[in-house]
């Protein structure tokens, strides 16, 4: 047998302090990606350098998809659970399109757009993104950090200001194996960028801080007065959708707490 995935160790709790809110009690299982925009299946999971680097390492068996048992009843049903329609609204358009695109329409420039609604996107998709951390996180007080804390109150709805400190971009990303990752870096060319991505078919999603991000060519740019999602399918980058788990070049590092990451990916 097999070691097992250094993921069990981070994915077992019963109670503590939600990641968004901070309040301590009994914690709830987010899903992440939420399940209102992929399909519900059985899954493997591992940490992304157990997935990249190790077949030897048993995953993770998560029969109802990939969860997270880090916040609270409040938070997930209540917030996350009324903002979820507007992933799954767009999500959906956007994979309906692509079968057009695969079917031979053509689309301008090989771009694919989607209308929706940008700050309640963006709510719900970085708030399941910060659910998707270890269980260590919640076994103390939240602290205040520079990253963290304007990501939460923009989830809780206390921040109306998001960009006056952070970046987010997102492309297309053809993938089954589903991503998530905390406190990674990544360096490039003398330029050190901090960053968290959720990453599912059909989106890759990141978080930076503003104006310090590193990010694949084919990304667009996300901002609260956009009205629509732009995708653009040309396939030259498929090196980096997984971006930043992604080949190294010349002088470029990614450092991460694998602890913090996950990777999963269908059992059939």
């Amino acid at each position: 047998m097999g070691k097992i995935s250094e993921r069990l160790r981070h994915a077992r709790i019963s109670e503590g302090h939600c990641v968004i809110c901070g309040s301590y009690g009994l914690l709830s299982k987010d899903h992440v990606p939420p399940r209102c925009a992929t399909t519900i299946q059985p899954m493997f999971q591992k940490t992304v350098s157990e997935h990249y680097s190790s077949d030897e390492i048993k995953p993770i068996n998560a029969h109802a998809g990939a969860t997270f048992k880090t916040i609270c009843k409040n938070c997930n049903g209540n917030i996350l659970g009324s903002l979820d329609h507007e992933i799954k609204v767009p999500i959906e358009n956007f994979i309906n399109l692509i079968r057009q695109y695969l079917a031979g329409v053509h689309f301008y420039g090989n771009v694919i757009s989607t209308p929706f609604n940008a700050v309640s996107f963006l709510r719900a998709m970085v708030g399941h993104l910060l659910a998707a951390t270890s269980v260590e996180v919640c076994k103390n007080a939240l602290i205040d950090s520079e990253y963290y804390t304007p990501l939460r109150k923009f989830v809780l709805g206390e921040n109306k200001k998001i960009e006056d400190t952070h970046d987010f971009y997102y492309w297309f990303y053809p993938n089954r194996t589903q991503i998530t990752a905390q406190q990674t870096s990544f360096f490039n060319d003398g330029h050190l960028c901090h960053c968290s991505c959720m990453h599912f078919f059909p989106i890759a999603f990141l978080i930076t801080f503003k104006n310090e991000g590193t990010y694949p060519a084919h990304a667009s740019k996300l901002t609260v007065d956009d009205k629509k999602l732009y995708f653009n399918m040309t396939q030259g980058n498929l090196d980096y959708v997984a971006f930043p788990f992604t080949p190294l070049k010349g002088n470029q590092m990614m450092l991460m707490t694998d602890t913090f990451t996950s990777a999963s990916y269908p059992q059939e």
